[in-house]
């Protein structure tokens, strides 16, 4: 056995990946891990803003 047919399924597809990925098929898992994802680069980019802000002024 090789380790790149170790998926359940049929040997020559993929249609045992979704025995990992119980989730794959659900449209709204994909839309709630991209706002979260998009909420997290803002929330970081918002920070980092805030921090340069708050070293500019206490540096002058």
């Amino acid at each position: 056995m090789s380790i790149f047919n170790s998926w359940p399924g049929a040997t020559s597809s993929y249609e045992g990946v979704d025995a990992y990925f119980t989730s794959a098929d659900s449209e709204g898992t994909l839309i709630f891990w991209t706002l979260v994802s998009i909420a997290i680069l803002i929330f970081t980019t918002w920070s980092a803003a805030k921090h340069e802000s708050e070293t500019d002024k206490n540096t002058k």
